[in-house]
């Protein structure tokens, strides 16, 4: 017995397309985005010690899920490449999670990788205190060359509670990834 699909009517097709569409064209909300503005960086015996530099503010929709107890994720994504050949020689991916704490009305940062955790009495801290983030990674031995650090700081939607996907998809609210950002990182000879 074949089996029978039902084609998409020609009225949801356009509803779905406009949907899309409208999505797509909405325009990031002024005032919530997060910016690189820089990143210095040296390499000495196979390791990268980066200090990244930006401007990080959370749109009100942000601002509301957290203090309602969504968790936030601010992921910033560092890739060493090449800038002879455009290679990409090693990324380091680090995930910074917000909490609202209710209880003491206190907001908390916990640091990557099981690090530390931090607590703050106001959301304005916290953030000052991700402006400046020190980051270290290893590279392995590398040729003496000019080498460039691509660095972008995004909200990490994936990681939102399961029913706040698809929103948050879509909405010009959540949207604060940085755009990518290059600097250049000079390795010596015999560094």
């Amino acid at each position: 017995m074949p089996a029978c699909v039902k084609p998409l009517s020609a009225s949801l097709l356009l509803f779905l397309l406009g949907i899309l569409t409208i999505a797509g064209c909405e325009k990031q909300v002024s005032g919530s985005h997060f910016q690189v503005r820089q990143v210095d960086a040296v390499w000495l015996d196979g390791q990268v010690k980066a200090t990244l530099h930006q401007d990080l503010k959370l749109s009100r929709d942000a601002r509301e899920a957290l203090v309602h107890g969504v968790p936030l994720n601010v992921q910033m994504e560092i890739v060493l490449r090449n800038t002879g050949d455009q290679s990409r020689l090693t990324k380091s991916l680090d995930n910074y999670e917000i909490r609202y704490l209710p209880m003491s009305e206190h907001y908390q940062l916990s640091l990557p990788a099981g690090g530390e955790v931090r607590t703050f009495p106001r959301l304005r801290h916290l953030l000052s205190e991700l402006s400046t983030v020190r980051l270290s990674f290893s590279t392995g031995v590398l040729p003496a060359g000019e080498y460039e650090l691509l660095a972008r700081t995004r909200l990490n939607r994936q990681k939102m509670p399961p029913p706040m996907r698809l929103p948050v998809l879509f909405s010009s609210q959540w949207r604060h990834d940085s755009d990518w950002s290059a600097w250049p990182v000079d390795i010596q000879p015999g560094a």
